[in-house]
């Protein structure tokens, strides 16, 4: 499968807002039962009083939560810069199996300057669960104010005037302004919408989250020959690839292929554009493989300070041949060039010897860590617990030179490196499966200019259910 690409000149973006980040307190992880307060709506008269907005400093997910006695329900930590102890985030009505919480985005979604939180449930049933079956799925809207988060509307595919299916709607977010409008778009992965997953986007033309076009692999400007397991959807990613000042959008489809080989499409729904990428296309490394998933992770940034992002693509089942029939693999991650979409330097690998079921590349996050004002890549190794930060240079891109590799403070076993974010200078690091798959999340001080890591804290935060499943 092969689409052209097909560029033309594509409008301004206004930078989104960012909401995540911790300070770095040290402390041991507390687990517990989840409280969670019933959160009160805000009059929109109230929301919008002057003042400034209620910045928070940490947004978690823990999806499979129980909460008010309902099992795997899910619920998201936020705890705002002038409150020492989180709050907690969940519906009214948990839903047993919901998984509130395994996904999170957060943009400007009214223009009103305040960052707002969208949360996946993308396990959410609406009616009787079947046995087996998978979520309908539902996003959650959280406007922010001067007071902190409000609950606002909750979005399905029946505001895309379709039925309820097995979609798992909301298995995937992002969010950019892709229409210079001043207020950012919601970008909603359908990973299991009939005939192999789709994007859903929010907000095109218009203040607010309107309903706007549902693209999928069939889509006409697309071009592609879906199958149901492609998971088309799964991952999203955005940014400038080709330095317009224009986002455009990176959907990973890791099933894609008929043994799961993976693939990548780079869209443009406002331009109505789309570039296929996978191992079988010309400028890309590597052979596609039974199991590669390549793209089960991915991040933008600029990586050579040449004003346009690059595109990192996680590929954590590659590997030379031993657990390739399994996906538990040693891993890898591709950078490819934002404008040409062909690979920039090597192939980066967790380290020199084989490591089968490291699954480098799990996870991948990008952002200055050096602070020298070029961006950065950690790029988790989950089966191995330790993430590695590759080095931005100037005009040369990444490089290993003065690379860090982290190892986790929660033992071997937690998963460190599931998911990934930066913030100010930190990194944020989720490991899902420590504590008996309580969850935990650590903060890792900048790895700074000479490479070195001052340490890595442990964010006391008293839940259980994959906390550190995703972050905002």
């Amino acid at each position: 499968m092969c689409i052209a690409s097909r560029r033309r000149p594509r409008l301004r973006l206004l930078a989104a807002l960012s909401l995540m980040g911790v300070s770095a307190a040290s402390a041991p992880l507390i687990t517990g039962p989840v409280p969670v307060p019933r959160v009160r709506a805000l009059p929109v008269a109230d929301a919008r009083a002057a003042g400034p907005c209620r910045a928070a400093d940490l947004v978690v997910g823990a999806p499979y939560a129980t909460v008010g006695g309902r099992s795997r329900a899910g619920t998201v930590a936020v705890r705002y810069e002038d409150e020492g102890a989180p709050s907690w985030l969940a519906p009214d009505q948990p839903g047993a199996g919901a998984g509130f919480g395994a996904a999170l985005a957060v943009g400007d979604f009214n223009r009103d300057r305040c960052a707002d939180l969208a949360v996946g449930v993308p396990d959410q049933v609406f009616g009787e669960r079947r046995p087996g079956a998978e979520g309908q799925g539902a996003v959650r809207i959280f406007l922010g104010s001067p007071a902190g988060l409000r609950p606002d509307r909750t979005l399905t595919v029946r505001d895309l005037d379709r039925r309820y299916g097995t979609d798992r709607f909301g298995a995937a977010l992002s969010a950019a302004d892709l229409d210079d409008d001043r207020d950012d778009e919601l970008v909603v992965g359908v990973p299991g919408l009939d005939g192999g997953g789709g994007v859903a986007v929010f907000g095109l033309d218009g203040r607010g989250l309107r309903p706007g076009p549902v693209v999928t692999q069939r889509t006409g400007w697309v071009g592609q020959s879906p199958a149901e397991t492609d998971g088309f959807g799964s991952v999203l990613a955005a940014g400038d690839l080709d330095g317009d000042g224009a986002a455009e959008i990176a959907a990973g489809a890791p099933g894609d292929g008929p043994k799961g080989q993976g693939s990548v499409t780079v869209l443009d729904p406002v331009a109505r554009t789309a570039d296929y990428l996978s191992q079988d296309e010309p400028g890309i490394g590597g052979e596609p493989e039974r199991l590669d998933h390549f793209g089960s992770a991915l991040a933008v940034g600029d990586f050579d300070g040449d004003g346009r992002d690059e595109l990192a693509i996680g590929v954590p089942g590659e590997d030379d041949g031993e657990g390739a029939s399994t996906g538990y693999s040693e891993g890898a991650v591709q950078v490819l060039d934002g404008a040409a979409l062909r690979q920039t330097g090597g192939t980066w690998t967790g380290r020199g010897r084989k490591g089968p079921y490291d699954r480098f590349g799990a996870g991948l996050a990008a952002g200055d860590l050096t602070g020298d004002g070029i961006d950065d890549l950690a790029v988790g190794a989950p089966g191995r617990s330790t993430v590695r930060v590759l080095r931005g240079a100037d005009g040369g891109g990444l490089t290993g030179r003065k690379a860090v590799t982290i190892g986790s403070p929660l033992g071997p076993d937690g998963q460190f490196g599931w998911s990934l974010a930066v913030h100010r200078g930190g990194l944020m690091v989720g490991a899902p499966g420590a504590a008996g798959y309580g969850g935990a999340v650590a903060r890792v001080t900048g790895p700074g200019a000479r490479g070195v890591v001052p340490g890595v804290t442990v964010v006391p935060l008293q839940v259980r259910g994959l906390l550190g499943y995703s972050f905002g």
